[in-house]
């Protein structure tokens, strides 16, 4: 029979790992009282009205213009108390850490090596050379470094997730998973933890697992739309249909204008036979995005089952303006063209199918189907074993298996191939 088709999970993992938001602030080592406070800005102001000459005012006033957001001014301060004072390791560290921010990772770079250079002992300068060093893409160094802080200053889950991301960018994954495991040993409480400890499962394809971090971030309330949808299609891929429905229903409520969101909940409705809400759910994924080539496909199977084949036809046609490389959409309308008994057209679209991808049993399957409603039986066979050949669920084994038994016992018995 036509599947659905869904665009896999792992082009929006990577696409999220790699875009996701920036990885935590750098650590500073200035002592500061407040530092959410405007007060404790005039403060300082004053003291250095009195005293200008006192390079721990300035970096403490850098300091305090950081962390409310006014990178350029922190600058300026960290400056002068270098000015005053160029042996202060704790200025450059934190000049080091502001020109990070603005993106001015050259300068940053040399203010943290010279931080190190007067102090090298102190491991928070390290933990700010890895942030560096992640700023520039560097990031088998940042690990190096992450990994050199974990060792001066013990277990951390905020630096294991740190640490995951840049061994993910180096494409260290299994090493990612490592520190991952780490960061959610040391903080199970932390559902964002657990969220991207999926995520990273997911994509080296370890679904059970994924599943159990994803569902511990739903209890901590930690998952958002994206997750909703990575569970959502977890559950499919395991046949947890119900599970998979109830996951991307709650993706659609906190995202409703995603295509992609409604055109997956669709796929699952439709193994639901939830036909007409499955269509509704198509319908929408088109109004948002227009040149949606796997919506069309898949409203052309929800039309078919609701007896509206013209409808279905048009459908599948507009998916092939749109994307004439979808392998499901020839196979879909395969199976429209063999259940109207246009039966050499369904052979055609089958082989587009198969063209595109030989390894797709289901289309295989059908092209059997169809060379045996054309009376060709031994071509039909041979169809059949290629399906067994691509490793078929279980299930399908077993009918496949059987539906080659019953040709070949007419072969034997008709002595020909017709």
């Amino acid at each position: 029979m036509a599947s659905g088709l869904r665009r896999w999970i792992q082009v929006w993992i990577a696409a999220l790992l790699l875009g996701g938001a920036p990885l935590a602030t750098l650590a500073q080592t200035a002592t500061v009282a407040q530092p959410d406070s405007g007060q404790q800005e005039r403060q300082l102001r004053t003291a250095l009205n009195a005293n200008s000459r006192q390079p721990r005012l300035w970096n403490n006033l850098g300091v305090t213009l950081r962390r409310s957001g006014r990178l350029n001014e922190a600058v300026k301060a960290y400056r002068q108390a270098i000015r005053l004072d160029s042996r202060y390791a704790d200025a450059y560290s934190n000049l080091a850490v502001a020109l990070t921010a603005l993106k001015q990772n050259d300068e940053a770079l040399r203010a943290i090596r010279q931080a190190m250079v007067l102090s090298k002992d102190n491991p928070v300068y390290r933990l700010n050379l890895a942030t560096v060093y992640e700023s520039m893409g560097r990031n088998a160094e940042a690990a190096i470094e992450y990994q050199a802080f974990l060792q001066r200053t013990g277990e951390s889950a905020s630096i294991y997730t740190r640490l995951a991301r840049v061994q993910t960018q180096s494409g260290n994954t299994n090493q990612a998973l490592t520190s991952w495991q780490k960061a959610v040993d040391l903080d199970p409480e932390n559902g964002t933890y657990h969220l991207a400890y999926g995520k990273a499962l997911a994509q080296k394809g370890r679904a059970f697992e994924a599943i159990a971090q994803l569902e511990a971030a739903v209890r901590l309330k930690a998952i958002d739309a994206p997750g909703y949808l990575l569970i959502g299609n977890l559950y499919d891929a395991q046949n947890q249909t119900d599970a998979s429905v109830a996951a991307l229903r709650e993706a659609a409520r906190l995202d409703p204008g995603s295509a992609r969101i409604h055109n997956d909940l669709a796929v699952s409705l439709g193994k639901l036979q939830l036909t007409d809400e499955a269509t509704e759910a198509l319908e929408r994924a088109i109004s948002l995005n227009p040149s949606y080539a796997e919506a069309y496909s898949n409203l052309g199977v929800m039309r078919r089952r609701q007896g509206k084949l013209e409808e279905a036809e048009t459908a599948y046609n507009r998916s092939f303006q749109l994307d004439a490389r979808i392998p499901q959409t020839y196979n879909n309308l395969g199976v429209l063209y063999l259940e109207s008994g246009r039966d050499e057209q369904a052979v055609i679209q089958f082989e587009k199918a198969l063209q595109l991808d030989p390894k797709y049993w289901e289309a295989r399957r059908n092209l059997a189907l169809a060379l045996s409603r054309q009376g060709n039986l031994s071509g039909a066979a041979d169809e059949l074993k290629r399906v067994l050949d691509n490793s078929p669920p279980d299930p399908t084994v077993l009918q496949v298996q059987a539906d080659l038994r019953k040709i070949e016992g007419v072969l034997r018995t008709t002595g020909g191939g017709q």
